[in-house]
């Protein structure tokens, strides 16, 4: 049994305990909405609706919600859809399992989730689009490295990284209706919540939604000073590498003369960087543009 996810408490995090207490009672009933792209959202009941649409459309979009994508997972894996019980991570052969119709029913549940749970706030909004880019960024790098890593397949290391900052978005959903939290501010006390606490509400939030096991591994001891798995030890340096190529890949500009410091993985030279830089930065635009169209 791997190592418990329940929410702690040290002396530092006092101030936030009556609101974590809350939460994961909550978590324990099942209350799992959280808010990460209406934009997203709305782009994907478009497509849904076109009877044209293909696969490859909707698994695009599909496969950039976290959200969606897990419930999409747990209905592929389901003994309704599954009956063999082979597990499948790859987000078009869920789609393609359960069809149109169970992926037009997982995005509007969580379309109605998310709308009510949104505020307007602006700091909150804001720092739930950065959680939600950097989830994106490192997705798009994890699938690219995955081949580097053998056993890894590029299908999981994408999720994986769409998974990553879960707990940032129900944070951020559950705070914006408590008073402590939800003023402008307020915003450095909401940031320390964050910082504290997201980790862990991610490795708790993928094991109810019954994400695939290595994920749960990686996520359960990433940034929580915890040894991963045996069994997920390459995913988890697929996606530390990625994580560590996210700034010199998506904050620099192609042909710079800054190669990002990757001494404890495989050396990159400068051409390998740009090279890298432009297939990522065109597979984020790419998605970017899909969602704004």
């Amino acid at each position: 049994m791997g190592p418990s996810n329940t929410i702690t408490f040290s002396a530092e995090h006092l101030s936030h305990q009556g609101f974590l207490t809350a939460m994961e009672r909550d978590l324990l009933a099942g209350d799992a909405h959280f808010p990460t792209g209406l934009k997203l959202l709305a782009a994907l009941r478009r497509v849904l609706d076109d009877p044209n649409a293909s696969i490859a459309q909707v698994t695009k979009l599909a496969g950039a919600e976290p959200l969606v994508t897990a419930q999409i997972l747990r209905l592929a894996n389901c003994a309704t859809f599954n009956p063999g019980g082979r597990e499948i991570l790859s987000v078009d052969k869920a789609i393609q399992r359960v069809g149109f119709n169970m992926v037009r029913t997982a995005a509007t549940a969580v379309a109605v989730a998310q709308m009510r749970a949104l505020v307007g706030a602006p700091h909150f909004n804001a720092m739930a689009d950065a959680a939600w880019q950097r989830s994106v960024q490192l997705s798009v790098l994890a699938r690219m490295l995955a081949p580097g890593y053998g056993a890894v397949m590029p299908d999981e290391a994408a999720l994986c990284g769409l998974v990553s900052d879960l707990g940032t978005f129900y944070l951020l959903q559950r705070a914006s209706h408590d008073p402590r939290y939800s003023l402008p501010s307020e915003e450095a006390v909401l940031r320390n919540l964050l910082d504290l606490h997201a980790p862990q509400v991610t490795a708790r939030l993928v094991q109810i939604l019954d994400m695939p096991a290595d994920i749960v591994a990686v996520l359960s001891a990433w940034h929580q000073s915890r040894e991963v798995a045996e069994r997920a030890q390459a995913l988890m340096a697929c996606m530390l590498h990625a994580d560590a190529l996210m700034p010199g890949v998506f904050d620099r500009s192609p042909h710079s003369a800054d190669v990002p410091d990757t001494t404890a993985f495989a050396p990159m030279t400068a051409e390998q960087v740009d090279e890298l830089v432009q297939r990522a930065t065109a597979a984020f635009d790419d998605l970017l543009e899909a969602l704004d169209g």
